[in-house]
């Protein structure tokens, strides 16, 4: 029982005693003033960019500036009638911006529908043109390539024009040649408008 006895004082002794455990001293606690808050800084935008004015493109009446030079050509003397002509692209010579394309194929119509000669159709210059290694839309510069081009073609005149001048003084100028001889059958000028 001695035992028994020592066990429970032991155990209300134990029971009794508080626990010491080390302790900390307080956190000192500083008092903050608010500051100003803070914003974030903002993302920085990419400058905007300015997206150039594409040039201005006139409008040009072809029709009025081709027709009159192709009824003059067509009353040249030394044309046959029914034979074959390539009519080159036109060249811009102005220093402005044309519609060059409009220009050829206004030449073409007016040369189908005013004079006796019958122009190459345009899949065989463009084949013609691969096969000799030539650019389909450049006109073609050298007198030498055109007249080669039109003998590949079986032609037998070339018809080569080009518009020279500023924009509100521009002139088309036409040159027939044979093909042939080399030989210029015929020269016409004309204010462009």
């Amino acid at each position: 029982m001695k035992r028994v006895l020592f066990v429970a004082i032991s155990v209300f002794l134990l029971a009794g005693c508080p626990s010491m455990l080390p302790q900390q001293p307080p956190v000192p606690v500083e008092p903050v003033t608010p500051t100003e808050p803070v914003e974030p800084p903002q993302p920085i935008e990419p400058p905007i960019e300015v997206v150039p004015t594409p040039p201005k493109i006139t409008s040009i009446n072809w029709n009025a500036a081709v027709t009159p030079l192709i009824r003059e050509m067509a009353v040249t003397g030394d044309l046959e009638a029914g034979k074959l002509i390539v009519v080159d692209n036109v060249k811009n010579n102005s220093g402005g911006n044309i519609q060059s394309v409009n220009a050829t194929n206004t030449i073409i119509e007016s040369v189908n529908s005013i004079s006796a000669l019958q122009t190459v159709p345009y899949t065989q210059m463009i084949s013609a043109r691969k096969a000799l290694g030539l650019s389909g839309e450049d006109s073609l510069g050298l007198r030498s390539a055109a007249i080669g081009l039109a003998r590949y073609l079986k032609a037998d005149y070339i018809l080569f024009s080009t518009v020279d001048g500023k924009k509100d003084n521009r002139v088309i100028s036409m040159q027939l040649m044979s093909v042939s001889s080399g030989e210029i059958l015929w020269n016409g000028r004309h204010k462009v408008e």
